[in-house]
């Protein structure tokens, strides 16, 4: 199951706010425009989601786009975001425009392509059957979860949103209803019961108002949260749920949609984020690309405050007890750190056969980030329903719980190549920990400060700074311990960064000055410094390092803030971003195309690279024959400076061995440059068609594709790995033959 950046985005800005104005249906717009359900074979173009300067309507850009005719076949929009305080713009489906050209219009405050968010995909699971066995079954032992239950603090009076595929409201225990009143109190279906991702035209989207789960996975979810019966407990079973929640006052949101993507400025991020700044609790899955090893983290669990949550194997059986085993870290869980090394993931929960409700008054026991994501939303609720929501404490109550649940983490074990009980598990891959909810709840320390990002050795933050606050009764004295965790050397000579499976876990340590001891009287407050020095390791071979800095006070009170670091230069390191020189088909030194994909053999130009690191910014340009590097410039503009424009490529690139024009478009494109790309591999294919609509003519150009380093800048041409080759444009020659391709698919 996936969803739109522009649902996501209509879900989050509703959830927070009632003063947000998005309507259910599409808008209205002129007559000439199809909806994106129904456009023609050649319909499906560029998307972006636009978000504009306040004040400034979509009407007004769209005008912009096509001064001469205003709305056209060309650019449509078919969503709004009005949101003042969250977010406000539109989502627009492009054939003339790409990112630098929207980008570029009065009243633009940020752009971005729209993509399809997955849902975490599910690393396991198996039906379970409850028992006399089951009934002793609980994960909340591990967690504090339990001792909490028997104080009777169960989630009473919070409101839970799950942005997930719907929620069977009529499973037992989930209530066995829907609407005011029951379990499930609300939601709404954005797509429809019938919607498919992958076919939009002939699966329209019919939004309604029973958001029936179908599939299993927020069914799933929301019994981990709140699921009440004999035998299953969730972690606030008490709390309110909310399935795709359209209206205001969600007191916590948790997902588990996202993709790979390492940068926090991408639309899932940037608004969960100001969700948060607003007083609501973000809770999103850290992902299950685990075997990708570091540097995978996210789309939207990348943002600031956000509660990326990652998996931990608490050995979750009927049979387990707290004293048998360690947990350790599920191997699957994403890794971060972000590409500009921030922090990434905050927190574990239990996520490795975890058992909850599914359709039909099943239940199953299912493996995944998307398991944690929830279970840490019910944690939350438990601190929201015993000390009150952001009515009773103003919007900075969402900031209080991050800190005190990211800040509430136990050290797991390691698990990457093997597992190895007495090494500890990175910040990178868990965060602070095992989340302890009886910490969360019942500490009267508040620590108050971000991860200690120490970034790389080029941009290295040496100096940092916590405040401790004493809500409890008695003076307390608070002192400090380091405790490193496993580093690891991540370099792979030709991908760039080893898989999880190649990692082994090292010794590095920074020398760090802790605080002084200090005593805090009842209600007292003060701030401690922290400072780090690098370690002293070859930067050559990728190190990387983390640990924790356990703050303890004399009551008896610990907390940690994690910290972590690059012992080399990204820039440095990454200088190269391609694995290898990108292959380009066509003849060595010149090649040239026809762009004809009607004749045999399919003439196009067929590009593929390898990324060796997360890329802000790929680009493919277009020149006239003579064009140097000493001419780059942005923005670039068709007609000056030798610039033609931007290729494009076919969507689906990655899926095919080649294009087949009887059953593919050779209109369904996407247009360059890309932003935001994760490392990897990817193809592309270009059809001559530029992203502007138009085709190139007959001719002889240059082209350049390029990557644009960390941390560089766009402007500036050496900060680009760069291919630059002259090719040429030959007439088309119209040779193909039905039979001739039939025989090709056949040997495909």
């Amino acid at each position: 199951m996936k969803m739109r950046f522009s649902q996501l985005l209509a879900v989050l800005s509703l959830t927070a706010s009632a003063r947000c104005n998005v309507p259910k249906s599409h808008i209205t717009r002129g007559s000439v425009l199809k909806q994106p359900e129904d456009r023609t074979e050649h319909g499906q173009t560029s998307r972006y989601i636009i978000e504009t300067e306040r004040g400034t309507r979509p009407g007004v850009m769209l005008q912009q786009m096509d001064p001469k005719s205003g709305p056209s076949p060309s650019n449509s929009y078919y969503k709004e975001f009005d949101c003042s305080d969250i977010f406000s713009g539109f989502s627009i489906e492009t054939q003339s425009e790409n990112e630098d050209t929207v980008r570029s219009m009065p009243g633009v405050a940020n752009v971005w392509p729209m993509r399809s968010v997955p849902l975490a995909p599910i690393a396991k699971r198996r039906p379970f059957y409850p028992d006399t066995v089951a009934k002793k079954y609980s994960m909340h032992q591990w967690t504090g979860v339990d001792k909490l239950h028997a104080q009777g603090i169960r989630g009473q009076g919070v409101k839970v949103a799950v942005i997930d595929t719907g929620i069977d409201y009529t499973h037992e225990a989930l209530g066995g209803c829907f609407g005011p009143g029951c379990k499930v109190a609300g939601g709404y279906d954005l797509v429809g019961t019938n919607w498919s991702n992958q076919d939009e035209v002939k699966s329209p989207k019919h939004p309604d108002d029973d958001p029936m789960d179908f599939y299993g996975h927020g069914t799933h979810v929301a019994g981990i949260i709140a699921a009440d019966n004999d035998w299953l407990i969730g972690v606030a079973p008490d709390a309110e749920l909310l399935s795709y929640k359209v209206f205001a006052d969600a007191d916590v949101i948790t997902a588990s949609i996202g993709s790979p993507n390492g940068f926090a400025d991408n639309p899932w991020a940037v608004v969960a984020s100001r969700l948060v700044e607003k007083g609501v609790v973000v809770t999103i899955s850290a992902g299950n690309e685990g075997s990708q090893g570091p540097f995978y983290s996210s789309s939207g669990s990348n943002g600031d405050g956000v509660l990326s949550t990652a998996a931990v194997n608490v050995t979750g059986m009927p049979n387990a007890t707290f004293a048998d085993s360690k947990p350790l870290a599920a191997y699957f869980t994403s890794w971060g750190p972000t590409n500009e090394l921030h922090l990434k993931p905050e927190i574990g929960a239990p996520g490795v056969n975890v058992v909850s409700t599914v359709p039909s008054q099943q239940y199953e026991e299912m493996s995944g980030t998307s398991m944690a994501a929830p279970y840490i939303a019910g944690v939350a609720a438990l601190y929201l329903g015993y000390h009150g929501g952001r009515s009773y404490n103003g919007p900075g109550i969402a900031q209080t719980v991050v800190d005190r649940i990211a800040t509430s983490g136990r050290s797991v074990a390691w698990s990457a190549a093997d597992i190895q009980l007495n090494k500890t598990a990175p910040p990178f891959q868990v965060g602070s920990g095992l989340v302890d909810a009886w910490k969360v709840l019942h500490y009267t320390t508040q620590v108050t400060s971000k991860p200690f990002a120490l970034l790389d050795t080029e941009s290295f933050q040496s100096d940092w700074s916590a405040t401790i606050t004493n809500n409890g009764n008695q003076t307390v004295t608070y002192d400090f311990e380091l405790e490193p965790q496993e580093g690891f050397e991540m370099l792979d000579t030709y991908y760039g960064i080893k898989s999880l499976f190649e990692i082994q876990p090292m010794t590095i340590v920074p020398n760090v000055t802790l605080s002084e001891p200090v005593v805090l009287r009842p209600g007292q407050t003060r701030d401690v410094d922290f400072f780090f020095v690098l370690p002293d390791v070859d930067d050559d071979l990728l190190p990387m390092y983390g640990g924790k800095v356990h703050i303890n006070g004399n009551n008896g009170e610990r907390v940690s803030i994690p910290y972590g670091g690059a012992a080399y230069d990204t820039e440095k390191e990454f200088d190269t971003m391609f694995s290898t020189v990108p292959y380009l088909s066509g003849d060595a030194g010149r090649p040239r195309w026809a762009f004809d994909v009607e004749s045999d053999p399919l003439d196009y130009a067929e590009l593929s690279s390898r990324l060796r690191y997360a890329c802000f910014h790929l680009r493919w340009d277009i020149f006239t024959r003579y064009w140097d590097e000493a001419n780059w410039v942005l923005p670039a503009t068709p007609g000056l400076g030798g610039y033609i424009g931007s290729a494009t490529s076919f969507r689906d690139a990655d899926l095919y061995w080649y294009f087949d024009p009887e059953t593919m478009d050779k209109d369904d494109t996407i247009a360059f440059p890309i932003t935001r790309a994760p490392r990897g591999q990817e193809s592309y294919w270009w059809f001559g068609k530029l992203a502007n609509g138009s085709y190139i003519q007959p001719g002889n150009y240059t082209m350049r594709f390029a990557a644009l380093r960390p941390y560089g800048n766009p402007n500036m041409s050496d900060h680009w790995d760069v291919l630059r080759t002259p090719f040429e444009v030959l007439p088309h020659s119209n040779t193909s033959t039905n039979a001739t391709r039939l025989m090709k698919r056949a040997y495909y």
